[in-house]
Order: structure tokens, then C-alpha cells, then sequence
């Protein structure tokens, strides 16, 4: 993708909603905050959190919402607060290696929730720890090649290699479409896949109405 189109598809992404079936409810996501205590809640799952993922097309179910919410938050506290809020995904050393255990931990956790498939788990991890877990979705998926089991680990490559160059490619993206620091370089990535991939970015350049991605059984 080219970077005018990259820009282009990036700020027609995050327009702020303007009516009822206009723009993506995705661009809110990433400030996303009604409560105003994101801030304050960065190692607790919250009900903000939660509404968060249908903006995505991914609501959680209501018996995960249970266990999160009522039935286990201090377990998933104790599993959160062993995840650096301050960690860029690029920076570390490899997914498979102890840093990046303490979010393997979590996601495992999370995926024994009901109906809580990769989709919504890495959705729930991102929306905590925004730099540090990519999401990883269908589209996500398709884009990347056949048979691949550790998108993370092929992710993590991609955004180390030559230097670190797709990582700074991304955030210089996020700057010349004007975006806020909220907005990570991980997200971009996905943004920007997930466009390409649903055909929306084709849509939005040609002034088409967008269409959703229909949700898949594991999320």
C-alpha cells in the first residue's frame, strides 16, 4: 500500500462518527472511555473495556462478561498486572520468550472463557495493553500465509526486521494522517490490514458505503 493511500484510508477510518450509519465505530475505539477511568484501571478489566470490543464488531458474551466482571476480577488482576503497560510489542526480545510470557498467561486464560475465541481474547489484551499484543482476527489471518500457527511471532519479525523499518513506517503513518499517540503502531497495522482486507479501503477512496466483516465462530 502505498503511503498516500495508506493516509488516506487511515483518516477515513478514524472520522469521527457523524451519523447512523456513517464512518467506523472502530476509530473510537482506542479513546474509548465513558467512564473516565481508563486511566485508574489499567490492571482491571472494566465494563468500558468489554462495551469496548462491540465498536469492533466483537461483543463479549455475557457469561465471559460474568467471569471478568463479578466472578474472577482479582484473578485476572493479579494476571494483568504482571503485563508492562509501557512495552512496545517491537521492542521485545521474542514472543515466545519470557517477557512476552505474562501475556501468554492471560490469553490463555481468557480463551477458557465461554464462547471467548482469539478474536475477542486479543481484542480484550489489546484494549489493556495497546503497544504490546497485536490483535489478530480473520482478516488479520487471510492476509498473512497458509497454515500459519504463531501470527504473533510472524508479526514480531516483520516489525524488527531491517532495523525496525515497518515499525517506524507505521508510526510515521500515524503522524501524517494526524493521528493521536493513543492510536499505537500495532494498531495501524491492523487498521490498515483489516481495511485492505474487508475491500473498505477501496470503498472509502472511491466513496462507496462500507460494509462490515461479518464475525467467524472463533472469536
Amino acid at each position: 500500500m502505498t503511503e498516500e493511500r495508506a493516509v488516506r484510508v487511515l483518516q477515513a477510518y478514524f472520522t469521527p462518527l457523524s451519523g447512523r450509519d456513517t464512518g467506523f465505530t472502530g476509530g473510537a475505539w482506542d479513546t474509548f472511555d465513558p467512564s473516565g477511568t481508563r486511566a485508574t484501571s489499567r490492571d482491571v478489566f472494566t465494563a468500558d473495556d468489554l462495551l469496548s470490543c462491540s465498536l469492533l464488531s466483537t461483543p463479549i458474551p455475557g457469561r465471559a462478561a460474568m467471569e471478568l466482571l463479578v466472578r474472577q476480577p482479582a484473578t485476572f488482576t493479579q494476571m494483568l498486572s504482571a503485563i508492562p503497560d509501557d512495552r512496545e510489542f517491537a521492542d521485545v526480545p521474542d514472543t515466545h520468550g519470557p517477557e512476552f510470557q505474562p501475556v501468554r498467561v492471560l490469553y490463555a486464560a481468557l480463551r477458557e472463557l465461554p464462547r471467548l475465541g482469539p478474536t475477542r481474547a486479543t481484542k480484550l489484551l489489546a484494549r489493556k495493553r495497546p503497544r504490546l499484543v497485536p490483535i489478530v482476527d480473520s482478516v488479520v489471518r487471510s492476509a498473512m500465509p497458509p497454515r500459519t500457527t504463531s501470527h504473533w511471532a510472524l508479526l514480531h519479525a516483520a516489525l524488527t526486521n531491517d532495523g525496525g523499518a515497518l515499525q517506524e513506517r507505521l508510526l510515521d503513518l500515524r503522524s501524517k494522517a494526524g493521528l493521536s499517540d493513543d492510536v499505537s503502531a500495532l494498531r495501524v497495522f491492523d487498521v490498515l490490514v483489516w481495511m485492505d482486507g474487508s475491500g473498505n479501503a477501496d470503498r472509502v477512496l472511491r466513496g462507496q458505503e462500507i460494509r462490515s466483516v461479518e464475525s467467524n465462530t472463533d472469536e
